[in-house]
Formats: C-alpha cells, sequence, structure tokens
C-alpha cells in the first residue's frame, strides 16, 4: 500500500489547510465538539489494507495467542484475545464455519504439554486437528506507560504456520514475526481504582486486541482500523 507540478500534488495540501482553517472556526464555537471527524476528513478516506491476505477459507485453522512473559495476568484474558479474532473472522468468512478451531482448544494443549516438556507450536496445531496454526505472541499488554494516564495499550507479534510442513506461511522464514500495536482508546479515561474496574479494561483491552488481530487479515476502512 508525481512531480511538483501535478496540480492533484498541488490541491491536496490546499484542500487540508482549507478544512484545518474551518476546524479552528469550528472548535471555536460554543458547545462544539468535532475535533474527531475534521482530523478523519484531513486525513482524507481510504483503507487500511490487509496485512496478509491469503488465509485459506476451508483450510483448518486455529489461533494460538502466547505469552511467555505473562504480560497477561488471567488466562482467561488471553482467551479473550483469540475468541474475538476467530469470531471476527467466522463472521467475515475469511475462515468458513467448521474450519475454525476454538483458540482456547490450543491454549489448553500447551498448558497440558507432552511427555518430553513443552510442544512445538505445530505440535499444538497437530494435536488439536489443524492445518495452519495463526501464531500470536504478546509482547505487550497494560493499561498505561507512566501508571498515571490511562491508554490500554497491547502489542503483538504474529506469524503463520504450516502444521504438516513444520514451515513457515508468513511472514517469510528468516523474517521476524509482523508486529502490531493496538490501543482502546473508547470507556472510562482515567485508571480503575478497583479490581473489577482493572478487570473490566483488561476485558475491553483484549476485546480489541482480538479485532485488530483480526483486521491483518482484511482491508479496513481507515476510521474503523484499530491499528496504531
Amino acid at each position: 500500500m508525481n512531480s511538483a507540478t501535478d496540480p492533484r500534488r498541488a490541491a491536496k495540501p490546499l484542500a487540508i489547510a482549507a478544512v484545518l482553517a474551518a476546524a479552528a472556526v469550528l472548535i471555536a464555537l460554543p458547545g462544539c465538539n468535532i475535533v474527531g471527524p475534521i482530523v478523519a476528513v484531513a486525513q482524507g478516506p481510504g483503507e487500511v489494507k490487509a496485512a496478509f491476505d491469503g488465509l485459506d477459507p476451508q483450510r483448518k485453522t486455529v489461533i494460538f495467542v502466547d505469552d511467555p512473559a505473562n504480560k497477561i495476568a488471567q488466562r482467561r484474558i488471553r482467551s479473550q484475545i483469540g475468541v474475538a479474532a476467530q469470531d471476527e473472522l467466522l463472521r467475515r468468512k475469511l475462515i468458513h464455519e467448521g474450519a475454525m478451531i476454538d483458540a482456547r482448544s490450543a491454549l489448553a494443549m500447551a498448558e497440558r504439554g507432552g511427555e518430553d516438556g513443552p510442544l512445538a507450536i505445530t505440535e499444538i496445531g497437530e494435536a488439536v486437528g489443524a492445518e495452519v496454526v495463526i501464531y500470536v505472541l504478546v509482547t505487550r499488554f497494560g493499561m498505561s506507560d507512566d501508571g498515571i494516564n490511562f491508554l490500554p495499550t497491547s502489542e503483538l507479534e504474529v506469524k503463520i504456520l504450516d502444521v504438516a510442513g513444520e514451515s513457515r506461511i508468513w511472514p517469510p522464514a528468516g523474517e521476524p514475526g509482523y508486529r502490531s500495536t493496538f490501543s482502546n482508546s473508547t470507556g472510562n479515561a482515567v485508571m480503575p481504582r478497583t479490581r473489577t474496574g482493572a478487570l473490566q479494561a483488561e476485558m475491553e483491552l483484549a476485546e480489541v486486541t482480538g479485532l485488530g488481530l483480526a483486521q491483518l487479515f482484511y482491508d479496513v476502512e481507515r476510521p474503523q482500523s484499530l491499528r496504531r
């Protein structure tokens, strides 16, 4: 996802300047709260293209959300990321009904392990009957950068593996996993002060993270994209 004399190139800065000038006037009006829409107009329409659009809807697929560094305190929060992602992939028919294997089964199998210790990713996929594993490594999952300002943010590193071939589908072998950052900018604007509030915030971030994960596999209109 040219030249300096191209009138289309010249028109774009002028159009943005006009929008920003209008924004300055409108923001000054009493009770006017349109900063978000004005910014969206200034950025312009368009799509955030899929990071990978080659999922085979007929191949049995499982999402495995891995968190070896314990960025997420509770397993059910981690499960919610996988469940939210798989539900969106099913809703969009990127994976057919019956081909999607519940992400919770991969988590359970990983925790059970094998006779010789932890299972490899493709072994987990084989154990739950998958042909493809969408492997998701959680590298960040928190409510704040400084402990004061509330900005729930997650970071993931994603790989897709072929189980039978024990090989990488995407990104190409030798490259790092695809990294993405997501944040939940809706809901409460202050740090939760209770255990219940903190759990609710984590569940909401997990839901956003799962949806953002699914969005890696289809084009998204820019205002709906959760990628940062």
